[in-house]
């Protein structure tokens, strides 16, 4: 091995673990955390043109721009020298095979789809980027994704077992991102058949873009009558169509999450659109009151940063008592643990004739963050008090505001 190929295994692998330092966590910030995916131009680019504004700002967006300026000028050097995930495909090429089971290229068709898509708020395809396929690793390496998290966690490690076959075959005939820096790079010579193949990848990539993207989001596989109610989403992702316009399923914000109450569900009965995105199961758990992490290290504006006491006014949910559940409405018996859990004194007691406290909920106060069903001790029927996601997150009216 030559000694330029040494310096560029020493730089991929510097590169590495870095990724794998910032995607962690470890003895950094958690903030730091979204360098891997918010470094994408893709990622970046894509979101400000579905969202309509440039929600990256200037800290954040200039990794991606600096990034982007290097692709007019060096090409696919992102690619070579500094992708994690490229370095894994790298890795596995070295396995020796030489099959081509994959011919045809659509890297191409990806990524115009991607853009077809952004241009009617749904960048569909944008877990695709491969900076978001490498951070959502991280919950599989920690053990800590749930079943429906595995669709799209899957994707890396089955395109690296596909790479042992053919090597590089991600690299260079799927990868959306690194289509985007060979399109940018300015000194290349292209041949009249590489400019042919850029057509036709532009026109496939936008007649199947937007159909689509509009598809999946309006499309149910399996409705339900009634639909399920809108899903608890993270606070400060706003409203669910706009959280899975934006979201790319990176799970930046399941890693960060201190108490492990936001998952990744797929019920059925879903719009296809908001298939695995991270949401709120308050069964177990709770989301703390003064709590900002996840919206700290979302790399793609799903989650919008948040102020401490922003969080606390932000209604993300509303609670609801199940009183055919409930010990204290159906059994007579004493228990308000749901009041005493209740972090917003949203939870009242309706005390009768008997002198039994009952519960009672102010969804003006309730700002759903799911203590009172996670402490809830209902088993019969299920929790007694369970939490609802809202059509649209907003502040709270407090006491004074109804006055």
């Amino acid at each position: 091995m030559s000694r330029s190929r040494w310096l560029q295994w020493g730089v991929r692998l510097l590169c590495l673990a870095a990724a794998v330092l910032f995607a962690l966590g470890g003895p950094i910030p958690y903030i730091v955390s979204r360098m891997v995916p918010g470094v994408s131009p893709l990622v970046v680019f894509a979101n400000s043109l579905a969202g309509r504004q440039w929600y990256a700002g200037l800290f954040w967006g200039l990794p991606a721009i600096v990034v982007l300026v290097i692709a007019v000028w060096r090409g696919r050097f992102f690619c070579r020298w500094i992708c994690p995930a490229g370095t894994l495909h790298s890795a596995a090429a070295l396995c020796g095979g030489r099959k081509r089971p994959v011919r045809f290229r659509c890297d191409g068709i990806f990524f115009w789809m991607t853009v077809a898509g952004a241009c009617v708020g749904f960048p569909l395809w944008l877990f695709m980027d491969p900076l978001s396929s490498f951070a959502r690793l991280v919950p599989l390496i920690k053990g800590t994704c749930t079943g429906a998290a595995l669709v799209p966690g899957l994707l890396l490690p089955l395109f690296l077992l596909l790479g042992a076959l053919q090597p590089l075959v991600w690299c260079s005939h799927f990868c959306p991102l690194g289509y985007l820096f060979e399109f940018c790079h300015v000194r290349a010579a292209h041949p009249v058949w590489k400019q042919d193949r850029m057509r036709r990848d532009f026109i496939a990539g936008l007649l199947l873009g937007a159909p689509l993207a509009l598809t999946a989001r309006a499309w149910a596989p399996m409705g339900e009558d009634p639909p399920l109610p809108p899903p608890i989403l993270p606070p400060g992702a706003g409203d669910p169509g706009r959280f899975a316009s934006l979201c790319t399923r990176c799970y930046a914000c399941v890693e960060a999450c201190p108490t492990r109450v936001i998952k990744v569900r797929s019920p059925l009965g879903r719009i296809l659109g908001r298939f695995f995105h991270p949401e709120l199961d308050t069964n177990r758990s709770y989301c703390e009151e003064s709590c900002t992490q996840c919206s700290q290290v979302c790399p793609s504006g799903a989650i919008r940063p948040l102020s401490e006491d922003a969080k606390r006014r932000l209604q993300i949910g509303r609670a609801r008592v199940k009183r055919k559940a409930c010990l204290s409405w159906e059994d007579g018996e004493e228990c308000m643990l749901c009041e005493e859990a209740c972090p917003y004194a949203a939870i009242m007691s309706d005390r009768a004739l008997d002198g039994l406290d009952r519960p009672v909920v102010d969804s003006e106060l309730c700002c759903g963050c799911g203590a009172c069903q996670a402490e809830c001790p209902a088993t019969r029927l299920g929790k007694a008090i369970i939490v609802t996601g809202v059509e649209r997150q907003g502040e709270v009216i407090s006491d004074l505001q109804r006055a």
